[in-house]
């Protein structure tokens, strides 16, 4: 079966295509690929999407491939790689660039040309489904750009010089913006086949159109929810969405076309991340696959621990084994050391970060070697990320661990989680609706179920900056513990309008003991005697977030005077 990496790969060996500048008047030679000899097949439509799964996320192919969630509150960076995550957007720290800063037009321009060019490829199976792809693509960009600024023009040709009444038009208002990527995931998933029907089962089909639909619109949702009454408001209170978003999810559950991966309650979590190759796995819908020996197409997952760490706050979220609270649990023991943290805990956090007597590696010769300490000159906090950690030492590669581990685009949970949410905020959830999904999750692990008409109150949930129904809170740590480290924190974050959880505040790790001293002394701990690795970077000591101005970035001072209809983002 073949995978992204590969289509990207064989794209790129059979016709070149260059990327679009940042700037909209500045034109690609677009008459390479639209010549006569082009645009006749459905194999002319697949080539050049091929290029565009390129865009999709990946592993650091160098240095080290840092989580997908650093600069949060739940995963930092050493200070080797300080700012060069989400930090500086929560410390408050970004300013006002002259030009770029994510304001780049290249992607949509490029799906535009794709999709005014498209129609004009002879019959054939699948080219419905390839135009289906493109209005996935043109989702995607807008997307991402969406959530970065808010508002934005909607621009749905290839534009040239003439087209000034385009080029130099007003943002349309956010809401409007959702309107539309949402429409164009509905013609998405109108076109695209299930993965069954494709020769290509890995690439993108119905289902990742309807989760990815789910996606946006729970984002859309929850933002417009809760961000009403501030100036990143949309038009409306966020239902609407919310219920798209629920359909969406629901409609990849009803069609059974994938599966959550079980096995050991003990190993099931850990192995779903640890994989090479998930062609034909029954929860990973999309991956990047890594195959370094072969094209040199590699990740640096071997580099261990990644100049990362998971942070103490977020070990908080992980439920005692009795499906309690650690606050209010007779089982839990403690987590002032590493050596205690995963005592009667929640499975998925000793699958998930690293404590003494876990085993680290194999060598090539079968020796196995415990964890111990910590290597805290890549590692700020001490809790070493076990997922996506491989433990077998290779010869070939010189004794180390691979640097194929897949990159997963899109899993299955997402779609349970984004359901459970969507009916949480809603409240329309049902005892019925938590078993088709959160139970479902808690079940791979060997979790007791959740019963939201018995909920133990938390004493340390954490602090959102309002109120909440109690199963809402469970349905979130669910959702934070689930997907730890994939990327989403930022986004959660961002349309919770969760700034109280982390403003003014800093990161901590573990505790400093004797051992972690012995073999690295003199580093940052605070007066509780935990490990305080932000306490000289941040800029005021804390998080300096504004949340009148950090929830969306600044529009480039460029495109401001190029065009005096854009208004600057609230208060930058």
């Amino acid at each position: 079966m073949k995978n992204i990496y590969y289509i990207f790969l064989i794209f790129t060996i059979g016709i070149f295509f260059n990327s679009c500048t940042d700037d909209l008047l500045e034109k690609n030679p677009l008459d390479e690929i639209s010549n006569a000899d082009f645009w006749k097949t459905e194999g002319d439509l697949q080539l050049y999407l091929n290029d565009l799964y390129g865009k999709f996320p990946g592993w650091a192919g160098g240095g080290a491939a840092p989580s997908p969630d650093l600069g949060t509150d739940i995963v930092i960076e050493s200070s080797e790689w300080f700012g060069g995550s989400s930090t500086p957007r929560l410390d408050g720290t970004l300013n006002v660039p002259a030009t770029g800063g994510g304001w780049n037009w290249g992607n949509v321009r490029e799906i535009n040309f794709f999709l005014e060019n498209a129609a004009r490829a002879e019959s054939g199976d699948l080219v419905e489904h390839y135009i289906g792809e493109g209005h996935f693509f043109r989702a995607y960009f807008y997307y991402n750009l969406m959530r970065n600024f808010g508002d934005l023009p909607i621009i749905t040709k290839v534009l040239n010089v003439e087209d000034n009444d385009i080029l130099y038009s007003e943002r349309s208002p956010r809401t409007e913006v959702a309107n539309f990527i949402l429409a164009e995931l509905d013609l998405a998933i109108s076109k695209m086949k299930d993965a069954s029907e494709l020769q290509e089962p890995s690439r993108l089909n119905k289902d990742i159109a309807l989760q990815f639909k789910a996606r946006v619109a729970l984002y859309e949702g929850t933002w417009e929810k809760y961000h009403q009454g501030t100036d990143f408001a949309g038009s409306t209170n966020g239902a609407g969405f919310l219920q798209q978003a629920a359909d969406a999810a629901k409609s990849v559950m009803d069609a059974e076309n994938y599966s959550l991966a079980t096995g050991n309650v003990n190993e099931a979590y850990y192995n779903l991340f640890v994989q090479t190759d998930y062609s034909g796995h029954p929860e990973v819908m999309l991956y990047k696959q890594y195959d370094y020996l072969t094209y040199n197409i590699q990740n640096s997952l071997w580099n261990q621990p990644n100049a990362h760490g998971m942070t103490r706050e977020m070990t908080k979220y992980y439920l005692a084994s009795d499906g309690l609270p650690i606050a209010v649990s007779p089982e839990f023991t403690g987590d002032a050391t590493l050596a205690e943290i995963q005592e009667n805990r929640d499975p998925r956090l000793a699958q998930s970060v690293m404590a003494p007597g876990d085993l680290d590696f194999i060598g090539i010769n079968g020796d196995e070697v415990l964890f111990s300490v910590p290597f805290m000159t890549r590692n700020p906090t001490g809790y070493s990320i076990e997922k996506w950690r491989s433990k077998q030492l290779f010869a070939e590669l010189n004794n180390q661990r691979t640097r194929d581990i897949g990159y997963i685009i899109f899993r299955y949970a997402e779609s349970l989680l984004i359901y459970a949410e969507a009916k949480a905020e809603l409240g329309t959830i049902t005892q019925a609706d938590v078993n088709m999904s959160i139970n479902l999750l808690r079940d791979r692990v060997g979790m007791p179920d959740l019963d939201i008409t018995n909920i133990t109150v938390d004493p340390e949930w954490p602090d959102y900056g309002y109120a909440m129904p109690d199963y809402l809170y469970e349905i979130r740590r669910e959702r934070v513990v689930e997907l730890f480290g994939e990327g989403n924190r930022l986004d959660d974050l961002m349309r919770w309008r969760a700034h109280k959880l982390f403003v003014d505040k800093r990161p901590t790790g573990t505790t400093y003991t004797a051992d972690i001293e012995a073999e690295f002394p003199n580093l940052v701990v605070n007066n509780d005697g935990f490990l305080d690795p932000f306490r000289d970077y941040l800029n005021t000591g804390t998080y300096g977030f504004d949340p009148t101005r950090d929830y969306l970035l600044p529009i480039p001072s460029t495109e401001i005077t190029l065009n005096n209809k854009i208004d600057q983002n609230p208060n930058w």
